[in-house]
């Protein structure tokens, strides 16, 4: 088990996102920076900055390291209900799920002196109601996802909600909002394997897949015929469109192969013991699956060895169960579910960052590569 670095942060995290560099993805930065969601007592978004460990001390070790100095806040600005999930459109924009049912639009300044008096680096641009039910009530907006491969002045966002239906928002024209209704139970994460293909998962344990040109029309549905669990989250290969990763609220992570819709393959990993909240490849080796959990845990699966993709591998790509491991990641001084990371590809050292129940926030930089069994 390895430990996270830990800061207090008094409110319940539920999102974060790593700010993507204005430069491009080859960050010369010393300061990195990372805005976080809270929920509960303290709806509101929060803009952190932390040091580059890029440009640190190579010998300095996360033991080293003063537990309250991981990150220091820039600004604070109020936010319209929970905070269920942030995604970033540009270097200077970014957009949020919240559980009033909106999706808000906000600028975001980390260059002028607004960071100085701590006033004013995140504003409200424009907000929409994406998610209602029938008799006109908000619905919780679970989650936000960005289209691949568009421009910043055409950027089209994704939303999923606990009215069953997505919604496509365009970032220059929010107002002009398609929704449709595409399942009878809560969607509860989404994303983009493509520009022109949505993928969702549901709390009725369905991932399924729709074509952006058709949207009343589903492309495909899959199920697990071998248990029955709901899918709590979602997420898809950095450069391998059909394979898509679900977590679920037994506690497993799910690895599916959908190229053949007719006959999808999964494998599946039991490294938690509560409800996996958010699931992701890592983007820097995306033969490591990143998850966190209820359970107050995280863990890195690695489902391929390191250096060898399809060396003896099965048809999903998966490698024998001797060369496969879990390392999982918790702190001592975090008892509750941790709700959200993101691990930042900005970087070459590794960096990952997640916000938990507790009122932390939590840490690892840099990887321990020793991986356990399952």
């Amino acid at each position: 088990m390895s430990t996270l670095q830990v800061q207090p942060v008094a409110r319940k995290v539920t999102a974060l996102r790593w700010l993507p560099p204005h430069g491009g993805s080859a960050y010369t930065d010393t300061e990195l920076h990372f805005v976080t969601g809270s929920s509960g007592k303290h709806k509101e978004l929060v803009l952190w900055t932390t040091p580059n460990p890029d440009f640190s001390n190579t010998s300095e070790s996360n033991s080293d390291i003063k537990t309250n100095a991981l990150a220091t806040v820039i600004s604070k600005i109020p936010h319209d209900g929970d905070v269920q999930k942030i995604v970033s459109l540009s270097s200077g924009v970014l957009a949020t799920a919240s559980s009033f049912g909106t999706v808000s639009i906000y600028s975001v300044d980390t260059e002028t002196n607004a960071k100085m008096d701590n006033k004013g680096a995140v504003g409200l641009r424009e907000s929409v109601a994406a998610h209602k039910f029938c008799n006109g009530e908000a619905a919780v907006a679970t989650s936000l996802a960005v289209q691949p491969a568009g421009s910043n002045n055409d950027v089209e966002m994704a939303s999923c909600g606990e009215d069953g239906r997505v919604s496509y928002i365009n970032a220059s024209r929010p107002d002009a909002l398609q929704s449709y209704e595409v399942d009878s139970t809560v969607v509860t994460d989404i994303c983009w394997p493509t520009a022109a293909q949505v993928a969702i998962s549901t709390r009725g344990g369905q991932l399924k897949l729709f074509d952006r040109r058709s949207p009343n029309t589903i492309a495909a549905v899959f199920v697990d015929p071998s248990a029955s669990y709901a899918f709590e989250s979602i997420n898809v290969h950095p450069s391998q469109s059909h394979r898509l990763v679900t977590g679920t609220n037994t506690g497993a992570v799910l690895l599916w192969d959908v190229r053949n819709p007719r006959k999808p393959t999964n494998e599946n990993f039991n490294v938690h013991e509560g409800n996996v909240w958010q699931v992701a490849f890592d983007p820097k080796d995306a033969t490591r699956i990143v998850s966190c959990s209820e359970d107050a845990s995280m863990a890195v699966t690695q489902w391929v060895p390191e250096g060898s993709i399809g060396g003896g591998a099965t048809a999903l790509g998966v490698a024998p169960e001797k060369t496969r491991g879990v390392r999982r990641l918790s702190s001592m001084f975090n008892a509750l579910s941790i709700n959200c990371f993101d691990a930042c590809p900005f970087t070459r050292t590794n960096l990952l960052i997640a916000g938990s129940d507790s009122g932390n926030l939590l840490m690892e930089k840099g990887v321990n590569s020793a991986f356990g069994d399952f």
